[in-house]
């Protein structure tokens, strides 16, 4: 699908990992961003802080989706394909509107859309190194402190494992 004004591939619902052919066909000079967004209230303060980013930085752009897999479900071996199908089709909508609103007006800037499987700040992690992104965008949710402690949180896992560059989105306090 093409939109009017910015270069735009689709590259959804594959799960097949970036390889050295596909890094080497990437516009090397470049700047990378990986934008992690999730169905939460952050994705658009997420994409806006992306989109002032890569404008500064003239930088290509992946917007990146983990659909979970429950533990349990991984561990059964069933998975509820149905469920996966919805996901998948509710964050390419959701890519599809972030990149409508924030970054049709940069002619000059690739974006791409990505959605894969599994436990999201792993998987959010191995991809930035696989696309060898220069900084990873993502959102701070608020889970509560207690939670926070037992759970663990994506930002935070991110934030402890991986070796790029991760920019934390956080909501604005409203006083």
């Amino acid at each position: 699908m093409f939109l009017p004004n910015y270069k735009y591939k689709v590259m959804h619902m594959k799960s097949i990992p970036a390889n050295k052919e596909e890094k080497s066909t990437r516009q090397q000079d470049k700047t990378w961003i990986l934008v992690a967004v999730d169905n939460s209230d952050y994705a658009q303060l997420v994409a806006e802080e992306a989109a002032k980013v890569a404008q500064q930085r003239k930088a290509n752009v992946v917007f990146l989706s983990v659909v979970p897999i429950p533990s349990f479900v991984a561990a059964e071996g069933e998975v509820d394909t149905q469920y996966i199908h919805e996901q998948e089709k509710e964050y390419q909508n959701l890519h599809n509107q972030l990149i409508d609103d924030y970054f049709k007006e940069y002619k000059a800037t690739l974006v791409e859309s990505k959605i894969l499987h599994g436990d999201p700040a792993s998987k959010i992690v191995k991809y930035a190194d696989e696309i060898d992104a220069d900084l990873i965008v993502m959102g701070s949710k608020g889970q509560g402190k207690l939670a926070s402690v037992f759970l663990g949180s994506v930002s935070k896992h991110v934030v402890n494992s991986s070796k790029r560059s991760v920019l934390v989105v956080k909501k604005k306090n409203k006083e």
